[in-house]
Order: C-alpha cells, then structure tokens, then sequence
C-alpha cells in the first residue's frame, strides 16, 4: 500500500478467532493494527514502546489504564503515554484501531512489549 490509497475499515466483526491482529499500515512514522476481540476475550497487560491511540470501531469493551476504566465504544478514542500498562476486555465483542506513533529509528523495533497476537 502506497500513502495515497485509501484504508476501509471494517463494518462489522463477523465470525472469527477470539483474537485477530492484523497491520492495516506501516511506514517509519506510523502504524496501524487493527484487532478484533471476540467472546470476551482479553487483552493482557501490556505497553507500547511509543504513544498510540486506541479507537473503537465496533461493538463494546473495556480499556483499563493507569488505574481507570474506560467504556469502549463505537467513536471513542484514547491516547495512551508510551511505557503506560494497560488492557483490553471485550464485552461481548470489540474491534479497534490502534495507531502506533513512532520515530524512524524505532521502526520495526517492536512497538509493544507484549505479544497480542
């Protein structure tokens, strides 16, 4: 993908793993992953590297971040500080966009301590 096409996000979660990442985009600035959670499935504790923000697309879930819950639902979005521990549960079931901010001499370095695939 070039900078100049255009990314469609998806209008529903569908049938699927408990867990799905998938990168939508990567270049040296930037990344964006998105994950579907299903069956109130959990993500772990875990940081970033670098800042990201977590956007809720779909369905209902909760982000748990330095000691406050926020309600996850379609249109909210959170910035998180790098180095910042969180997780993510869902509620029956959540798909969000996370937008990794990053330095060029981070890239490919790993944006997350913590695996989520």
């Amino acid at each position: 993908m070039n900078a100049h096409e255009a990314i469609v996000l998806p209008s529903e979660i569908g049938p699927g793993k408990e867990r799905e990442v998938r990168t939508l985009w990567a270049d040296p600035w930037r990344k964006l992953v998105l994950i579907c959670l299903r069956q109130h499935a959990l993500l772990a504790d875990h940081s970033a590297r670098v800042p990201i923000t977590i956007h809720a697309l779909l369905g209902q879930g909760t982000l748990n971040l330095a000691g406050r819950a926020y309600h996850l639902t379609p249109g909210v979005i959170v910035p998180v500080d790098a180095h910042v521990e969180h997780n993510v549960q869902a509620e029956p079931e959540l798909a969000i966009l996370v937008t990794f901010f990053r330095r060029p001499e981070t890239a490919g370095d790993g944006e997350t301590s913590a695996r989520i695939e």
